[in-house]
């Protein structure tokens, strides 16, 4: 997302892209898996408030937001992909004489894997087809370079 978004600016490099991408990985984990956890409310209230921190401290200028969005969207839709459990009480069909046993994935969990994956491969597509003709993020998106830097009378967000 950088180099489609910060065009004319500086470009970074770091593992906070990655890090971002393992906030959203939880994210996904927890909803896709929402049935295990004991104290629900806690989990997600606990994990929404540290990513609106760090977001929050994306928008101070020579942060790149992008960078950290970018990992979040990926890493959120990864996990919906790659962090699907099984279900308590599902064993081997080897294992077992024909029973009713519960199945493997709950059906909300193949619905949210197909979307994610679908995503991701548009996302990508479009991501890399974007890049290689040399489009500008902003140029659809006016109100995108905020997402970046913020303005305001201690700084500029020029460079």
């Amino acid at each position: 997302m950088s180099a489609l978004f910060l065009r004319n600016n500086y470009i970074s490099v770091g593992a906070s892209g990655a890090l971002f991408g393992l906030l959203g990985s939880m994210l996904s984990e927890l909803l896709m898996n929402w049935t295990i956890y004991s104290n629900k409310v806690a989990a997600i209230i606990t994990l929404l408030f540290i990513i609106a921190i760090n977001v929050a401290i994306g928008i101070l200028p020579h942060a790149d937001n992008f960078a950290h969005i970018g990992g979040f969207l990926t890493g959120f839709l990864l996990g919906f992909v790659l962090l699907a459990r099984p279900q308590f009480g599902w064993l081997e069909r080897s294992e077992l004489p024909h029973t009713n046993q519960p199945p493997k994935y709950k059906p909300y969990q193949y619905v949210l894997w197909v979307v994610a994956l679908v995503l991701l491969l548009v996302g990508f597509t479009l991501s890399l087809v974007m890049l290689f003709k040399g489009k500008n993020g902003n140029d659809g998106c006016h109100w995108c370079h905020y997402l970046n830097c913020v303005p305001t009378s201690r700084w500029k967000c020029d460079t």
